[in-house]
């Protein structure tokens, strides 16, 4: 797993740390995106990949107006949407809070 990037300003990826006890909500992070790009690595099915990469192959080829010339520029706002999706059901529309680094490997059944 790949630490997180640490930034001059002292937060991580541009999103700061809160310093308070878990579960004490204080407003952290940025209220804009930034666009600063951060390299991580995931685990896709091959299918969703292989489809993904066709996809961004053809519309940066072909199809200009589509605006994607990237695989990034088909994962990036399909992330979002589904990120903002989730903080709606499930956070009353709020940003998560942000987290330093998360757990490696599976989480533990419940």
């Amino acid at each position: 797993m790949l630490e997180p990037d640490l930034v001059p300003d002292g937060s991580v990826d541009g999103i700061t740390a809160s310093p308070s006890a878990p579960g004490v909500d204080e407003p952290t992070g940025q209220g804009a995106q930034s666009r600063r790009r951060v390299q991580r690595t995931i685990n896709f099915d091959r299918s969703v990949l292989e489809r993904a990469r066709a996809a961004a192959t053809y519309l940066s080829s072909y199809e200009p107006q589509a605006g994607v010339r990237s695989l990034a520029d088909i994962v990036n706002p399909a992330v979002l949407a589904y990120v903002t999706e989730l903080e709606e059901l499930y956070n009353g529309g709020e940003p998560f809070r942000p987290v330093l680094r998360m757990p490696s490997g599976r989480p533990a059944n419940r």
